[in-house]
């Protein structure tokens, strides 16, 4: 059985001669000639060498620089998102504390209907939010202004 699945070797009259010596090939140019040009190919090889290791080290160069920069950018959206959430939070509670005193204004003329001196506060709150309002709007200004360079880059 085994033996039926074995190949056997083909004898051949031509494989059997010894294979014919080969003729060397005449080289077309001196051997200093081609001393010089296998100096030159490896001169180019030892530069494309150097040259690749150069842009290989750029290119590593340039993968950190944009790494960080995703990395900058993504800590900024962060911030940026951490300052919206605050902000959002610090106007619900402006707007809780409003809704409270004005609930507290209603509620104190009504205790104090009597006295005189409940208007003159009146005036000097309404002189107040007047001022306060003047004061923040020049600061949510610069806030936009420092969050827009910092986007664009």
């Amino acid at each position: 059985m085994v033996a039926a699945t074995k190949a056997t070797p083909q004898t051949n009259a031509v494989t059997n001669k010894k294979p014919a010596a080969k003729k060397l090939a005449v080289p077309a140019k001196k051997a200093s000639v081609l001393a010089r040009e296998a100096q030159a190919a490896k001169k180019r090889l030892l530069k494309l060498r150097a040259d690749t290791k150069k842009a290989i080290e750029a290119a590593k160069r340039e993968v950190a620089q944009a790494t960080e920069a995703a990395r900058s950018a993504a800590r900024f959206e962060k911030q940026a998102a951490k300052d919206k959430l605050a902000a959002k939070k610090a106007k619900a509670a402006g707007a809780r504390k409003a809704t409270g005193k004005a609930a507290a204004t209603k509620a104190a003329p009504s205790k104090a209907a009597a006295g005189k001196k409940t208007l003159p506060k009146a005036a000097s709150k309404k002189a107040a939010v007047k001022a306060v309002t003047k004061t923040r709007t020049p600061a949510r200004k610069v806030v936009r202004t420092v969050a827009a360079p910092a986007a664009s880059a």
